[in-house]
Order: C-alpha cells, then structure tokens, then sequence
C-alpha cells in the first residue's frame, strides 16, 4: 500500500506540471499572434501614407514620381544609369615629315678648365678676385708675401754684379797677356752659374704673383687673405665656357650615321624652353668595351650663356627625316606593357584601337598601322575613357580650362 500511493503521488505531480507547461505556450502563442497583426497593419498604413503622399505631391512631389518600392529598392531609371558624356579634345590623322633623332643625355662641360695651384710656399696677402669674376690670361689673382724671395734676389743679384767686375777685369789682363786663358775661363764660368742663379730667384719671386692661365670665369676661390700656402695648393679654378661641349655615349652601330659637322639640337632638362643648337666635333676612334659605346663630342653654339658648366641637357643629333607620313600628338598616345593604343573617335564615342608607332620626334609621333589620315583620335581626356565611352569635343583653350578647374583631364 505504502509503493502504490507513493506512486499515485508523482503522477499527480507529473500532470500538474504539462498543465502549467500548456497554459505558458498559449498564452505567448497568442502574443506572438497580437504582434505580427500589429506590424501588418503598421506596414500597411506606412505604404498607404507613401502612396498618398506620391498622390497628393503632385508634379512637384512627383519625383516623389519613384514608387515607395523604387526609394527602398533603390531603382533607377535607364537615363540616371546612363554615364555623363566625357570632355576631351581631339586631333586629326595628318601628313607631315617626321626628323629622326639619335638621343641621348649629358652634362655640359666648358672647353677649358684648370686648377690654378701655388708654385710658391708663402702667406696669401691679397685676393684680387671673387667667385664669378671674369679674367683675362695673365690677370693677378692673388698675392703671396714675397719677401724671402726678393732679399735672395738683392743677395744674387750683388754677387753677380761683383762677378761680372772681375771677369772684365781678368778679360782686360788677358788681353795684355798678364792673365792665362785658364783664368779667364774660370772667371767667365762663375759669373754664368751666377746669374743662372739670379735667373732661378727671379722666377720664384713671380711665383708669389698668382695669374689666370687662360681667358675665363672664376668658379672656385679656395684661400683667404692671412692664408698660408705650400707648394702645391690648389687655390682657384678658372673655366672658359665658351664654347659648352656635351660628351654623349652612343652605339657602334648608330655612330656609322654621323659626321662632324652634323647639326644637333641641345635642350636643358631643367628648363625644356632653352633649347639651343650645336654641332658635332669629333668622334672618337676606338669603341669603349665595357659598354660597346663611341663617346661623341658636341658644341653648343649661339647664345651659350643660357647654359651653364654642369647643366644636364638633352642632345638630338638628327639622322633623317621620314617626309610625308600619318602622325599623331604623341600625347595622344595610350600605352599598356607593349603594345600601344589610342581612342579613335567615332561620332560621340570612342573605340579603343591598337596602333603601331614609327619615329618619335618632339610632341609627334608617327603612325605605321592602324589609323588612317583624317582619322580623329583624342588627344587629351582619355585617362577617364573605355570603349564605347560617349565624349564631349572641346576645342584646346576649353579642355585646358576644363583641366585646370576638375583636373579631370
């Protein structure tokens, strides 16, 4: 008896507990069921109160046009889809003559240059130039205390002149045949090996006069007045720049096509405005191993004052001229790796067409295939180009107006 109402017990226990289980699950069932009426009957007043406010806009509110589902959505109509005609400037296909150029680069070096060092050991007095300074051949350029040297030449020069004294006399003697020829001799002997020495201390003395060797410009100045020198010392450098030599490496086998004489144009790379002309002078007969070049050696004519010893310059030596050809802007172009390409205009699109290019010459560029003469092709804009893209045409003070406002070009 005591197990079965043990028994009885759990079972009541067991029931009691699903009753309380069902009764929770109804109830947030029924929530549940509240809500989503709830938030159907919000969404649908919201979609009633965009359709109405579309309605009521009229053609004002009308763009407030989109159905409520389209601002959601994000639909777009086909003309927003459609991208804005880009502005560019185009140029024609045309027949002109294109030079050709063996190029290369070179830093601008004078005709002549030297060090001017001291001959003399000594103290720098005076400096009579500066840096810049422009001197004739044989102008003073500085001074050393020259003291030393001039007592020793009073020292020899007195023992000179009491030698000559005594070779006259011993000359007079033998003529009267009161003097041996050995005396004589011996007498003109020490007089030559002194005024050879003179002849020494006047040359160290005109060493302590520092003179331009040459016609040229002051560049360095190294010493200062109090500065004491030796033997030696390098104390200015003297340039003439007139005329500037460029000294440019070409390959063997480009250099059977020059000649001395054969014009060249030089331009400054730090200033492509100055550009002046010149000339081949010399070609050097041997062929550098080490890198299988010829050294070329160009002079620039003309107004070479624009340029300066040390500039770095371009140089063109023109070998030829392709005459009558299709050219383009070299601007114009469109490179990706190795081939070449460019925008053919095409009413108000482009295509994207590959070209074969020929000569290089300053801004054009010759075209061997693939465009034709009276093709147009643009010449500025295409960085925000593809096929097919549609294009604005300016004229050129447009599209550079256009460019410096958006730099978009």
């Amino acid at each position: 008896m005591h197990l079965h109402e043990r028994f009885r017990s759990w079972t009541a226990l067991a029931a009691a507990a699903l009753l309380s289980i069902s009764a929770w699950a109804c109830q947030n069932g029924d929530a549940h069921e509240n809500d989503q009426t709830s938030t159907a009957a919000a969404d649908s007043t919201a979609a009633d109160s965009l359709a109405t406010a579309g309605t009521e806009a009229g053609p004002e509110g009308a763009d407030s046009k989109k159905s409520w589902k389209d601002r959601m959505f994000g639909h777009k109509d086909k003309e927003e889809e459609k991208d804005p005609p880009v502005p560019v400037e185009v140029a024609t296909v045309t027949l002109r003559d294109v030079p050709a150029y063996l190029t290369s680069t070179a830093t601008l070096e004078p005709d002549k240059e030297a060090d001017v060092l001291s001959k003399a050991a000594g103290q720098i007095v005076a400096v009579r130039v500066e840096e810049g300074d422009w001197v004739r051949a044989g102008d003073v350029l500085a001074t050393l205390d020259g003291a030393p040297q001039a007592a020793a030449l009073e020292e020899v020069s007195a023992r000179v002149h009491g030698l000559q004294l005594e070779l006259d006399r011993k000359k007079a003697l033998h003529d009267q045949h009161l003097a041996s020829d050995k005396d004589l001799e011996q007498a003109e002997t020490e007089f030559a090996q002194a005024e050879a020495q003179r002849k020494k201390v006047e040359l160290e003395l005109s060493y302590t006069t520092i003179r331009a060797p040459f016609a040229g410009r002051v560049t360095k100045r190294m010493i200062d007045v109090g500065q004491n020198v030796v033997v030696g010392g390098n104390l200015f450098t003297v340039v003439d720049s007139d005329p500037l030599l460029a000294r440019i490496y070409l390959p063997e086998r480009e250099v059977t096509r020059l000649a001395p004489d054969q014009p060249v144009r030089i331009q400054s790379d730090a200033d492509p405005s100055i550009e002046l002309t010149g000339n081949v002078v010399l070609i050097a007969p041997v062929v550098d191993t080490r890198t299988g070049t010829v050294k070329v050696t160009c002079q620039v004519e003309g107004e070479s004052g624009k340029l300066r010893p040390g500039s770095f310059v371009r140089v063109k030596v023109e070998t030829g001229v392709h005459e009558s050809v299709a050219s383009i802007p070299k601007r114009a172009l469109v490179p990706e790796g190795a081939d070449t390409y460019v925008f053919r205009a095409e009413a108000d699109s482009v295509m994207k067409v590959p070209i074969e290019v020929g000569l290089d010459a300053d801004d054009i560029v010759e075209v061997l295939d693939g465009l034709e003469v009276g093709d147009r092709v643009v010449s500025v804009g295409h960085g925000a180009l593809r096929n097919g893209s549609h294009i604005r045409e300016l004229t050129a003070h447009a599209a550079a107006d256009s460019t410096t406002a958006d730099g978009s070009l």
